[in-house]
């Protein structure tokens, strides 16, 4: 009997997800709050937060177009820029940084409260 290649890529795939249901780790409920008790504070201002972070030199750069990718640059040099503390220093020790739709524009401060 012969099988069709995507048949066998679909049970292989169907394994690796779903064979070993012990393996799959219990969803995080600490790395961010429900959505119906997230608090939009604010987006981010990413000028301000290299300046913040670095020297009032400094200026915001995209490497590319996901979250990831916001640098600071500063005498020529690149930093990647910490959003938990720019959302901590803004808002508060409650606030949190979150990029819920994944591209550079996407970041915003958030309360749990």
């Amino acid at each position: 009997m012969m099988f069709k290649p995507a048949t066998v890529l679909y049970a292989v795939l169907g394994l690796a997800t779903f064979g070993n249901a012990a393996a799959v780790p219990a969803e995080d409920t600490t790395a961010a709050a429900p959505l119906e008790k997230r608090v939009w504070l604010s987006n981010f201002d990413m000028q301000v937060l290299c300046r913040q972070q670095l020297a009032n030199g400094a200026s915001a750069i995209r490497k590319g177009g996901k979250c990831g990718d916001w640098r600071c640059l500063y005498d020529n040099v690149e930093h990647h820029p910490n959003m938990a503390v720019y959302c901590a220093t803004k808002h508060g020790n409650q606030a949190y940084a979150a990029c819920g739709g994944g591209s550079v524009w996407d970041w915003q401060c958030h309360d749990r409260n």
